[in-house]
C-alpha cells in the first residue's frame, strides 16, 4: 500500500518538469528491512551513490507493482550497476524514510565540492622569517614544551639534509596542533 503513495508523492515532487524517468530504489534489496535503522542505512547507500557516482541495480527487481505507472509517473528502477547521470549542476539524491509510527523524513544529499587543486610550492623563501607558534595549558607545560622542541630540532637538523623543516615545522604548529591559552610565538 505505501509503495505506490510514495512513488505518486516522488513523482509530483520531482518528475513533473523531468524528460528522462528519475531512477529510484531501495536498501532494503541489500539488506533487507532494518526497521528503526532503515533510514541511516539509506542515508549510507546515498552518500555512496554521490561518492562513487555510480547506482546501484536493485536486487530480485522482476517486476513492478501494479499499482505503479513507472512510465506515466517518469520513474524507473535501475536493475544493473549504472553511472550516475551527468548533469550541469550538483548532484543530488534523495532519501525517504517513512517509519511504522508515522515519522515521515525526506532528506536530500548534495555531492561535496570539489576539492581545490593542491598546489605545490616550487620554491621556498628560507631568507624569510618564519613564526613557529606553541601552546600549552599551563606555563610550566608550555616552557617545557619549548624545551622539547629546541632539543628535537637540534637533533634533527643535521638528520634533514639541505631539506627545509621550517616551512613544514610552522605549518604543523600552527595549523595541526591545539591552541591553549599559554602561548609563545618567535619568528626563526
Amino acid at each position: 500500500v505505501g509503495d505506490p503513495i510514495e512513488a505518486h508523492a516522488l513523482a509530483d515532487a520531482l518528475c513533473k518538469e523531468r524528460s528522462t524517468p528519475l531512477p529510484i530504489g531501495s536498501v532494503k534489496t541489500n539488506l533487507g528491512h532494518l526497521e528503526t535503522a532503515a533510514g541511516v542505512a539509506g542515508l549510507v547507500k546515498a552518500m555512496l551513490v554521490l561518492q562513487r557516482r555510480e547506482i546501484p541495480g536493485s536486487l530480485h527487481f522482476t517486476s513492478p507493482n501494479p499499482h505503479i505507472d513507472f512510465h506515466k509517473l517518469k520513474l524507473r528502477v535501475p536493475t544493473d550497476l549504472e553511472p550516475f547521470p551527468e548533469t550541469d549542476g550538483e548532484r543530488l539524491v534523495g532519501v525517504n524514510s517513512f517509519g511504522f509510527g508515522g515519522a515521515n523524513a525526506h532528506v536530500i544529499l548534495a555531492e561535496p565540492p570539489p576539492a581545490p587543486a593542491h598546489a605545490e610550492h616550487t620554491e621556498v623563501w628560507l631568507d624569510r622569517g618564519w613564526p613557529v607558534m606553541l601552546s600549552a595549558r599551563s606555563e610550566d607545560a608550555l616552557r617545557g614544551y619549548a624545551m622539547k622542541l629546541a632539543s628535537w630540532l637540534t637533533e634533527h637538523v643535521n638528520l634533514n639534509g639541505d631539506s627545509p623543516m621550517l616551512p613544514d615545522l610552522t605549518y604543523t604548529l600552527g595549523h595541526r596542533r591545539n591552541h591553549h591559552p599559554h602561548r609563545l610565538t618567535l619568528v626563526a
